[in-house]
């Protein structure tokens, strides 16, 4: 059975509201039947006059009309009404019932269903169907009976199984959000000084950093800006342009191989044939790509042949990890996704280090994993670097949120010892030091790495004295023995699991009782429970780790796994969310016991937008 929906027709000022949906298609022949999601009851119906829109396939296609036949009626029970044209007003108590104390001005006249509304199924199947459904029997008219009409869905209590709303209503519910966050926004900004944001290339190049409720509108700006594209594109174009979009990664990839923003004046302007002599792209060549950047507000063209910079292409010109990080996702990880579906079908399992979409991209499959593949390529190593820069100095990925969050004062009162394993060259450590004055610090890489670590690690003694640099490859037995805590920043989500689970059991011979492994990697949540902004970043992290290492970002639920099938004594703690940031703080302790015990521990997890330890914050 197919459902169509009815919504509620508003006619000059107001009428009553009906929900619901007809099992048939509307025709000129075939009664609708009509079931309501909470059936209103009318009184003094004989001086009350019902109608509504009947929708087909997202369009109005009929208005219903008529007065009610009995004096109290249950529109779960059949009711009769008379077709009418409705040119007039209608008062309404509220929603779902009516109680008319006077009887309503309408002017009413006969009105004739168009011809167009003759679909199927058959006026033999509608009528065989409303035998069947004892419902409201509505007869169909054509909604050209007024050039004014507009959809009108109130906001019943549907189920998840039923329809959805209409997107009439959620478009004006988008814009007026929008309207009043943007409000609260750019209100607090203009108090408080804040320059206004702006596409223009004089104008601010990051957006400040905003209160906790001010940061709120911000997101909510975003998300409801986002739907209410999709929903005014529709689905079939929404769909289909996103399957284009392609084609904005071509043109910024070009604009940041060629170095083009670098060749345009900073508060100038340069002539496309000027700009050519300085290029090796040809005139056709340059001046499309160019001209495709503008419309995702990269360059401007203020006069024929004349290109200027906005905010965004000179960033490009000026912002050098900016430019690693376009370069590493669009010279590697655009390649890499393109070759995913080819790794896919040749290996399913998807879980080798040398059969990724990367491998395949670069004609590396069965021989290096990217990241041996990038020390070969001092260049593309440097870039890669940059692009992390980038990266880890963005919005939710600061290293506060580990400083200020994770409580190491049991650890500090007593100079324990916390080995950053895969720990580059100590910058986590450094800041750590800043805040922890008496614990010491081991960083442990590859000997390339270790090597390129600044000497000192930092300027101030009493820090560069507690910090050691080690080098270590995590795919073999730990080296250090007794510290306290383990530390893993940005390491296990390179990795798929059965690699993942060898990291974690190289550190067992080096464990005491009580000694802590803390993971900072991001924890996905269940779909729908993360903030639309962050979800999809987060979503889109997880497909960048396929593309190139087959590897994944974890929930609680797989870190759970993870850390029982290294080993059972290690217990899982605490999944801690700071405020504010994408990245989520895992926490296994090393019981002996544990596995005699069975689960201890399996209850204690938690995962929360948590504050700083208030004895501690900084």
């Amino acid at each position: 059975m197919q459902y169509v929906p009815i919504q509620a027709f508003k006619g000059a000022r107001k009428s009553i509201t009906l929900v619901g949906w007809t099992n048939t298609t509307p025709q000129s022949t075939t009664a609708c039947q009509v079931a309501f999601l909470r059936p209103p009851l009318f009184s003094q119906s004989q001086e009350l006059l019902v109608h509504c829109t009947v929708v087909w396939n997202h369009a109005p296609v009929a208005i219903v009309s008529g007065t009610p036949s009995s004096q109290v009626h249950d529109l779960r029970d059949p009711l009769v009404l008379t077709p009418f044209k409705l040119d007039g007003t209608l008062n309404r108590n509220r929603p779902g019932e009516a109680n008319l104390a006077t009887k309503p001005t309408c002017k009413m006249t006969k009105f004739k269903l168009g011809s167009w509304l003759n679909t199927s199924p058959s006026s033999n199947t509608g009528e065989a169907e409303g035998k069947k459904q004892n419902r409201l029997s509505l007869s169909p008219f054509s909604s050209r009976s007024n050039g004014t009409l507009k959809d009108e869905v109130t906001k019943a209590e549907v189920s998840a199984a039923s329809e959805p709303a209409s997107s009439s209503s959620r478009l004006t519910e988008l814009a007026t959000k929008i309207a009043a966050e943007t409000g609260k926004l750019e209100k607090y900004m203009k108090e408080n000084g804040m320059p206004l944001p702006s596409l223009d290339p004089e104008g601010p190049l990051d957006f400040p950093k905003l209160p906790e409720d001010i940061q709120k509108s911000r997101m909510e700006i975003m998300f409801a800006t986002r739907e209410l594209e999709a929903l005014v594109h529709g689905p079939r174009e929404d769909v289909r342009w996103k399957a284009w979009s392609w084609q904005d990664s071509l043109s910024l990839q070009l604009v940041n191989h060629f170095g083009l923003a670098k060749l345009v004046p900073i508060d100038g302007t340069i002539t496309l044939v000027e700009l050519q002599t300085k290029t090796t792209l040809d005139a056709v060549n340059l001046a499309r790509v160019l001209r495709h950047a503008m419309t995702n507000r990269i360059f401007r063209e203020p006069s024929p042949g004349v290109i200027a910079h906005t905010a965004a292409s000179r960033l490009l010109a000026e912002d050098q990890s900016l430019q690693d990080w376009v370069g590493y996702n669009l010279e590697d990880n655009f390649p890499a996704s393109a070759h995913v579906l080819q790794a896919l079908k040749a290996y399913p399992e998807a879980t080798s280090l040398t059969r990724t979409g990367f491998n395949f991209a670069f004609d590396t499959v069965d021989k290096e994993p990217m990241f041996v593949t990038f020390g070969k390529d001092p260049a593309r190593a440097k870039r890669f670097g940059g692009a992390m820069v980038s990266l880890t100095g963005g919005e939710g990925y600061e290293v506060k949120h580990l400083v200020d969050s994770y409580d190491f004062s049991d650890i500090n009162a007593r100079g324990g010892t916390l080995v950053d394993i895969g720990g580059s060259q100590g910058f986590v450590c450094v800041d750590l030091a800043k805040k922890w004055k008496d614990m010491k610090f081991v960083v442990q890489d590859l000997q390339k790495t270790i090597d390129s670590a600044p000497k000192p690690v930092s300027d101030d003694t009493q820090i560069a004295e507690r910090i050691e640099f080690m080098a270590h490859d995590f795919f073999k037995e730990q080296t250090v023995k007794d510290a306290d805590i383990f530390f893993f920043r940005w390491i296990m989500h390179n990795y798929s699991t059965p690699y993942a689970v060898s990291i974690l059991k190289n550190l067992v011979p080096a464990l005491k009782p009580g000694a802590k492994v803390v993971i900072k990697d991001q924890c996905l949540r269940q779909p729908g429970e993360e903030n639309p902004w962050d979800e999809r970043i987060m979503r889109g992290m997880d497909m960048v780790m396929l593309a190139v290492l087959n590897a994944q970002e974890r929930n609680e639920d797989e870190y759970r796994a993870l850390f029982k099938a290294a080993d059972e004594r290690f217990v899982l703690t605490k999944i801690l969310r700071p405020k504010g940031c994408r990245m989520s703080i895992i926490e296994a302790v090393w019981d002996p016991e544990a596995a005699k015990e069975g689960a201890k521990g399996e209850e204690t997890t938690e995962d929360s937008n948590a504050e700083p330890p208030k004895e501690e914050a900084s």
